[in-house]
């Protein structure tokens, strides 16, 4: 008898299918510094990222006790505030402080393609949410590099103020770039921090960046680091503050984005700014980098799938889906997601574009409260008339 050419199988075939992979949530901060360590131990590598996540790791960073170079008390302090990992890039003190700030800057090594200084941080395995070089960040030309490169790898960057008057740090705020070169992602802090030196058994000043970088850190990537009290017992310049009065010094900063350390009700210093140099909330940029980051590791699994009806709906039903866990935990307000309806064409379908749009609220930060007060006759009246 000839094959029976339809024929499949004589009993049962079961197929099982998985539902599309949750998304999670949006990660927590991960924190990459560049820096100096003179007395490190030999066994960290210089120009390499190294993972600290414990004060025994960070103790490395200066065995002697000396508690030398910028990374030592930079890594200190964000682990007092809070428990996250803390990449470190340890770079050569040059002779002077602009060699120092350009081994800092790094770049590709043109011999071996290593890369040097703050370009090896692109290497680190986790999603770097903040980075910063306390101590070196100070200045025009540093700040830009660290801004660009924030902007690529879609993290915030804390950046040192001049050590100047408020009237020449509004000054130079104005000289810091556009939300195009990427400083909408940047925390510039006044005045210098002082915190207690074992080494030195007195207090010392650290750079301005270094216990913002641990404010920031502490709170989830869409919160302020403003209003937090640090450990910081003085600071290098005074300034002036008064929750009340729109004319202070701190008023001023604030106003050309700049944030500072001042005395407040709290008791002691606090971290006194929500916005970063551009005027964006700082909030609103953890929160757009942290969706991103999302997404684009949830995509890559779906890449060179086929466009069918039934993969691009439940695409679109994943992302909302996940999209609506950020509204129940009240990581945002609200969110819907929908294929685009114009941009979504023949043309572009050929040649394997298709457009998702994402829609989503932002919570503001409290950085306004405006208390109406109201004396009103009529309360009066029902008193007198309880009492008559």
């Amino acid at each position: 008898m000839a094959e029976v050419l339809n024929f499949e199988h004589n009993g049962i075939t079961v197929n099982a299918t998985e539902s599309p992979e949750a998304m999670g949530g949006l990660g927590d901060n991960v924190i990459g510094l560049v820096g100096t360590a003179p007395n490190a131990n030999a066994l960290i590598p210089k120009n390499t990222p190294f993972r600290i996540n414990s004060f025994t790791t960070q103790a490395q960073l200066d065995p002697t006790g000396a508690e030398a170079g910028t990374l030592f008390h930079a890594v200190y302090q964000i682990l007092k505030v809070v428990k996250v990992p803390v990449y470190v890039v340890i770079v050569e003190e040059g002779a002077t402080l602009a060699d120092t700030q350009n081994n800092v800057i790094g770049g590709i090594e043109a011999q071996t393609g290593r890369k040097l200084g703050m370009a090896a941080l692109s290497g680190v395995a986790e999603d770097l949410t903040i980075i910063g070089a306390p101590g070196f960040t100070g200045t025009k030309a540093v700040a830009s590099e660290f801004a660009s490169f924030g902007k690529r790898i879609k993290a915030r960057v804390v950046l040192d103020g001049k050590d100047v008057s408020v009237a020449d740090q509004v000054t130079y705020s104005q000289e810091l770039g556009g939300a195009d070169l990427g400083f909408d992602r940047c925390l510039v802090v006044h005045n210098m921090p002082a915190v207690y030196s074992k080494a030195a058994k007195k207090n010392v000043f650290l750079a301005p960046s270094s216990l913002a970088i641990a404010a920031l850190a502490k709170v989830k990537q869409w919160e302020s680091p403003g209003n937090q009290v640090t450990y910081a017992e003085d600071v290098s310049r005074t300034v002036e503050y008064n929750i009340l009065d729109t004319s202070t010094e701190g008023d001023l900063l604030n106003r050309y984005g700049v944030s500072y350390y001042a005395r407040t009700i709290l008791g002691g210093f606090s971290l006194l700014g929500n916005r970063s140099i551009t005027g964006k909330f700082i909030s609103y940029v953890g929160l757009e980098d942290a969706i991103s980051r999302k997404l684009v590791k949830a995509g890559q699994k779906a890449m060179a799938k086929n466009l069918t009806k039934s993969f691009m709906d439940q695409e679109v039903k994943r992302i909302n889906d996940w999209l609506q866990t950020l509204v129940a935990d009240e990581t945002i307000p609200g969110g819907s997601v929908y294929l685009h309806p114009e941009l979504n064409s023949v043309e572009k379908y050929k040649n394997g574009t298709w457009y998702v749009v994402i829609d989503y609220g932002r919570y503001a930060p409290n950085e306004h409260m405006i208390y109406q007060l109201n004396a009103r006759d009529e309360i009066i009246e029902q008193f007198l008339e309880d009492v008559l």
